[in-house]
C-alpha cells in the first residue's frame, strides 16, 4: 500500500452525510507511515473516498477509467478521513495517481484544510 494507490474500501453503513458502503478510495497516508503500520498498535489509514456522481469544483479531482478503475470517479478532497486498515481490500490496487493528478489532489487537500487562500 502507498500514497497515490486507490483500492477498495469497506466504509460501513452511511450515516447522514457521511460516505458509506464499499467504495474506491485513494491512500493519501505518507509512505513512512504505510510501511510500519504492521509495527504499531494503531493501524489508521488515512484515504479520501470516490465517486462517481461527477459534480467538479474545487473539492473534487476527476480521475479516468483506467486498470481496475472500473468507472469515470471524482475524488472526494474534502471527504478525508482515517480508518482502520482491515477496512482496506489490499488483494488488489485498481489503479494509481499520475503525477499531475497527484499534484491537483495535493494543492485541493491544502486549499481544503486552510493551508492556502
Amino acid at each position: 500500500m502507498r500514497r497515490g494507490e486507490i483500492y477498495l474500501v469497506n466504509f460501513g453503513k452511511k450515516y447522514n452525510s457521511e460516505f458509506g458502503k464499499v467504495r474506491p478510495a485513494l491512500i493519501i497516508q505518507n509512505d513512512v507511515a504505510n510501511r510500519n503500520i504492521d509495527k504499531v498498535f494503531f493501524k489508521g489509514v488515512t484515504v479520501i473516498p470516490l465517486s462517481t456522481t461527477l459534480n467538479g469544483g474545487d473539492l473534487r479531482v476527476l480521475l479516468t477509467k483506467r486498470e481496475q478503475l472500473e468507472k469515470e470517479s471524482e475524488i472526494c478532497v474534502n471527504e478525508l478521513c482515517t480508518l482502520d486498515l482491515s477496512r482496506i481490500y489490499l488483494e488488489q490496487r485498481l489503479t494509481s495517481l499520475t503525477d499531475k493528478e497527484l499534484q491537483e489532489l495535493e494543492f485541493k487537500l491544502q486549499k481544503h484544510l486552510g493551508f492556502r487562500v
